[in-house]
């Protein structure tokens, strides 16, 4: 089985991934792909991806790079201007608030759910705009498997949803998982520092028993920001609802890598941003140390990384057309406008990265 994964990173993760997906195409090797397990702005290309059957490759190409030129900031801005719109948020956010204060002054949990947010609206940018009537059990390019990763809040494990199954292991398997894929995807990548959590009360099956309990869904970067767990062999179904045991791993990571050390991050914003960019370097280093552990005990055939921040004098050969890594690593990981100029200089990146790596470490699944 080959598996591929896409990680988190916003505008920027998507223009990265479409370059990695184009070579994929070229070598031959993204029809054969079995499982897809997506991540934030990786959800955003890879369900598209996954969901579009009837387009070309040049099609699905020409309207993601249409989605980065418009941007989703914008959008979701604009429907928040709505009066309906800002009536019903404000309206929502001071309800939450009277009832969480009320809740911690009584010693109980707070009842009102938060809804509608600025997420709510970005679910509707995206259910009108990019995968319009779409359900995770729609069909999919080559009957692909995808796994699209959020993040519970209130546990702090992995919440996923799959053509199969929605769920995480603390909370059990989702009684109705066929949901939107926009939702799925707003959920995957909805940036807690913007977006607020999505508030639901769902019921759940664990243990043969049924049960509604509330879930705070935030960006899936925020757990498992590469988005390869759920590929890797060995997972034990007891504690997942999504064991894929592949055993060709494509990770590919929009992630910075070293920081570079110029910035001082002595502004608030800077400091929050500055310290989340740690924690999700740290995770991934430990993701990415673990496939080297696997391909050394042999539990898979092997893997590439194509990665953006990857460090040029550590590939194999380069390329001399290269776009360097420092032309690229400190692009913004929000979902703003992009430019054609930017959308060709990080996607080609992405294409280079993924044609050299895939050719040289995985030679047997090329065609």
């Amino acid at each position: 089985m080959i598996g591929l994964a896409l990680s988190g990173g916003g505008s920027r993760a998507m223009a990265f991934h479409l370059g990695c997906l184009r070579a994929l195409e070229d070598l031959g090797v993204l029809p054969e792909i079995d499982v897809l397990s997506t991540i934030s702005g990786g959800s955003v290309i890879g369900a598209y991806y996954a969901y579009t059957p009837d387009k070309t490759f040049a099609q699905f190409e020409a309207d993601i790079r249409e989605f980065l030129r418009q941007g989703f900031q914008h959008k979701i801005i604009l429907e928040l201007a709505k009066p309906w719109n800002l009536v019903r948020c404000l309206a929502s956010a001071a309800a939450t608030t009277i009832d969480g204060i009320a809740a911690q002054i009584r010693g109980r949990e707070p009842r009102i759910l938060r809804y509608p947010t600025r997420s709510d609206l970005f679910h509707e940018v995206l259910a009108n705009g990019v995968f319009p009537g779409l359900r995770m059990s729609s069909p999919r390019r080559h009957k692909l498997e995808i796994v699209i990763g959020a993040c519970e809040l209130r546990t702090g494990t992995a919440f996923r949803f799959s053509t199969s199954a929605a769920g995480s292991w603390r909370h059990g398997a989702l009684l109705e998982p066929d949901v939107e894929v926009a939702f799925a995807v707003a959920a995957s990548a909805a940036y807690p520092l913007l977006l607020p959590a999505f508030d639901r009360r769902w019921i759940f099956s664990k243990g043969g028993a049924a049960k509604e309990s509330r879930v705070l869904l935030t960006d899936g970067g925020v757990y498992d920001n590469l988005g390869a767990a759920v590929l890797e062999p060995g997972r034990d179904n007891a504690y997942s609802l999504h064991t894929h045991a592949c055993d060709h791993l494509i990770v590919c990571s929009a992630g910075q890598g070293q920081a570079s050390g110029v910035l001082l991050p002595l502004a608030f914003l800077n400091r929050i941003r500055r310290s989340f960019g740690v924690v999700h370097r740290r995770v991934q280093d430990g993701a990415m140390q673990r496939m080297h552990v696997l391909k050394e005990a042999r539990l898979i055939k092997g893997f590439a990384l194509p990665y953006l921040g990857q460090q040029d004098d550590k590939l194999p050969w380069k390329p001399p057309d290269l776009v360097p890594r420092t032309a690229v690593v400190d692009y913004r990981t929000n979902f703003a406008p992009m430019t054609c100029a930017w959308i060709d200089t990080l996607s080609s990146r992405g294409e280079q990265l993924t044609r050299l790596l895939v050719s040289h470490y995985l030679p047997d699944i090329c065609r």
